[in-house]
């Protein structure tokens, strides 16, 4: 949470820095420009946006602090696409400034369209891969019971042999202090979590699903569920009877 609290008033410092105090230095791809090309850019109206922008981040980052700290029911999701969006619609419009790309008039000058490749192969890499992930990090806990092992699927997974196994309960959620590598979105966390009592542990879990799996071996201590009480039940019960 302190970690976006920090990262919201950095954007916020940078968008006062280059809105206000004129600090152009910040705008990547103006401060390698040759004073040429520099007098031809309407800095003012790019650093206002570029400012803007910053200013919506920080906020953005702000309104995901909150709702974790207040442990509100709201998804996180619609506010990443927010601001994926926000940022990526910003940039563009900050090009029509840009009088090495276009005219007075707003057409394209001659190699125009070369000098917006990179600007469209970061939006298309913003718009798809991130989504991708969240998506991905999204999907239910898949688990296959070999002869050997417990095996969870996807991000993170483990092989777990039932031979390191020294407990397997089925608790209720863990009360999470922070995450430190993984995946928080409305209703999954997946990945490293440091409990409320300082523990580290291994997520897999359906927030909506109750109750879940602790399983107790020779790595970090796991807690997953399945889609549905009555599949985590039988899972427990199955890993149990090995």
């Amino acid at each position: 949470m302190w970690i976006l609290v920090l990262a919201a008033l950095l954007m916020f410092f940078l968008g006062f820095a280059v809105h206000r105090l004129g600090w152009h230095f910040l705008i990547s791809g103006y401060n390698t420009m040759n004073q040429e090309r520099k007098a031809r850019v309407d800095i003012k109206s790019v650093a206002r946006l570029i400012g803007i922008m910053a200013y919506g981040i920080g906020v953005i980052f702000l309104l995901i602090a909150a709702i974790e700290v207040l442990r509100l029911n709201i998804p996180l999701e619609p506010l990443f696409i927010a601001l994926l969006l926000f940022v990526v619609v910003t940039l563009w419009r900050a090009q029509k400034y840009d009088g090495n790309i276009f005219d007075e008039s707003g057409r394209l000058r001659p190699g125009g369209k070369k000098r917006l490749i990179p600007l469209a192969i970061v939006s298309v890499l913003l718009l798809t891969v991130i989504p991708g992930l969240m998506f991905w990090f999204s999907q239910p806990t898949e688990v296959t019971l070999t002869e050997s092992a417990l095996v969870i699927e996807g991000a993170y997974g483990q092989a777990v042999p039932y031979a390191d196994m020294t407990a397997i309960t089925l608790t209720s959620f863990p009360g999470i202090e922070r995450r430190q590598n993984g995946s928080a979105t409305s209703s999954r966390l997946t990945g490293n979590f440091r409990t409320i009592y300082k523990e580290d542990v291994l997520l897999f879990i359906n927030r909506d699903v109750a109750p879940v799996i602790r399983i107790d071996w020779s790595g970090k201590p796991i807690y997953l569920n399945l889609e549905t009480e009555q599949a985590t039940r039988a899972l427990y019960e199955e890993v149990v009877n090995r």
